[in-house]
C-alpha cells in the first residue's frame, strides 16, 4: 500500500471543528493538546488553531499551535502552564522502523505545509516526538530541553528503591510530622505557589485568572488533585497541583514553605502521589528540569531524563533584526 499518496492537509475553520472531535475520540492526545485545555491557556477558543492531515477520510496526524501578537509581529509560541505541545500520528499497524521513518516524512511535511506563516515559530514538542529532522530539512532550528519522568508505577518497592537515601530519610521524617490531604482550595494552593516567584526578577508564569478557570476545567472531568502536607496545626508546608491524562500523570505546580525543608514533607508528597497514580495505571511526569535544583530534585527520585525539541524558526528581516538586536543588547 502506498501510504501517503492519499494524504490531505487540513487547516483553518474545517482543521479546528474536526480536532475538536478528534479529542472527543482519541485517548491518546495528551493533555496538554486537548481543546479545553487550550481554550483557557491560549486565552480563548480564538487564540489557537491546529492542523491535521487525512487519509482516506480518517485523520492521521495533528499539531496545534498558539497565535498572538507581540507588538507588530504575529508569533506562535507557548501558552500558559503548558510545557508542550507535540505532534500526533496515528501508525499503521505492523511498521517497521524505516518504513515508521519514511511515514514520518511525509506526515511531518504535510503538516509543516499547513502551519501559519507568522514572523516567528516557536514551539515545545512532546517527549513522545523523537524526530524533528524534517523540521531541520524546512529550516527550522531545535534546542533540546529535558524532563524527567518515572515511566513504570507498577511495582512501588522498586520505585521506592529507587529513591535516593536522602529522599527516603525525609519521607520516613516527614511521616513522623506531617498528614497528606487532598483540598480544592485553590486560592491556598496560589498563594504557596506564588512564594516561589519573584516579580521583579522572576515574574510568574501564569495569571490566577487562567489557573482558576483551567482547574474548574480539569476538576468537571476528573484529571486534578490538589494536595497539601499538613502538620498536626493544619499549617501546610508545601503543595502539589496534580494533572493526568489517560496515560500520564504531570507534576504541573508546587509551593513551599521553609518548614517543609525541616519536615522533608516535599519527598512524602511527591511519594504520595505517585502511589496514587499508580493506582491508576500512569507514569509519572515531573513536568520540567531545565533549571539546576529542579534536575536534582526529580533525579533524585529516580526519574529517567526525558529530552523533548524546542523547535524554531524566523521569518522576515524585520523579525530577525528586532530579534539578534535583543540578544545583542541583554
Amino acid at each position: 500500500m502506498n501510504a501517503v499518496s492519499t494524504l490531505r492537509t487540513i487547516t483553518n475553520t474545517e482543521a479546528k471543528m474536526k480536532y475538536r472531535e478528534l479529542c472527543r475520540k482519541e485517548p491518546g492526545l495528551p493533555l496538554f493538546d486537548q481543546d479545553w485545555w487550550l481554550d483557557v491557556t491560549c486565552g480563548g477558543a480564538d487564540h489557537w488553531d491546529a492542523v491535521l492531515v487525512e487519509q482516506d477520510g480518517c485523520i492521521v496526524a495533528s499539531m496545534p499551535y498558539r497565535v498572538t501578537k507581540k507588538s507588530m509581529f504575529e508569533i506562535v509560541s507557548m501558552p500558559q502552564l503548558t510545557l508542550t505541545m507535540g505532534v500526533w500520528i496515528r501508525y499503521p499497524e505492523g511498521m517497521g522502523a524505516g518504513a515508521k521513518l519514511a511515514y514520518e516524512r511525509e506526515i511531518y511535511s504535510a503538516l509543516i505545509d499547513g502551519l501559519p506563516q507568522v514572523d516567528y515559530f516557536s514551539q515545545q514538542l512532546h517527549w513522545d516526538n523523537t524526530n524533528w529532522s524534517i523540521f531541520y530539512w524546512r529550516g527550522f532550528r531545535q534546542t533540546t530541553r529535558f524532563t524527567y519522568v518515572l515511566e513504570d508505577l507498577s511495582d512501588l518497592e522498586r520505585v521506592y528503591a529507587g529513591f535516593t537515601d536522602s529522599v527516603r530519610d525525609e519521607i520516613r521524617r516527614a511521616e513522623q510530622q506531617v498528614k497528606i490531604a487532598w483540598s480544592d482550595d485553590l486560592a491556598r494552593f496560589q498563594e504557596m505557589n506564588s512564594r516561589l516567584f519573584d516579580p521583579p526578577r522572576f515574574p510568574m508564569p501564569y495569571s490566577f485568572e487562567v489557573l482558576k478557570a483551567l482547574d474548574e476545567r480539569c476538576k468537571r472531568r476528573n484529571r486534578r488533585k490538589i494536595l497539601f502536607a499538613e502538620d498536626a496545626d493544619g499549617e501546610a508546608h508545601c503543595a502539589m497541583y496534580l494533572v493526568w491524562d489517560d496515560r500520564y500523570a504531570y507534576y504541573l505546580l508546587g509551593g513551599e514553605t521553609p518548614r517543609a525543608k525541616e519536615s522533608g514533607a516535599h519527598s512524602l508528597l511527591v511519594w504520595h502521589a505517585i502511589r496514587e497514580m499508580a493506582k491508576f495505571g500512569k507514569r509519572f511526569d515531573f513536568h520540567g528540569g531545565m533549571h539546576e535544583p529542579h534536575e536534582i530534585m526529580y533525579r533524585s527520585f529516580g526519574a529517567t531524563q526525558k529530552p523533548y525539541f524546542q523547535i524554531s524558526k524566523i521569518n522576515g528581516k524585520l523579525f530577525k533584526f528586532a530579534y539578534y538586536l535583543k540578544q545583542a543588547i541583554r
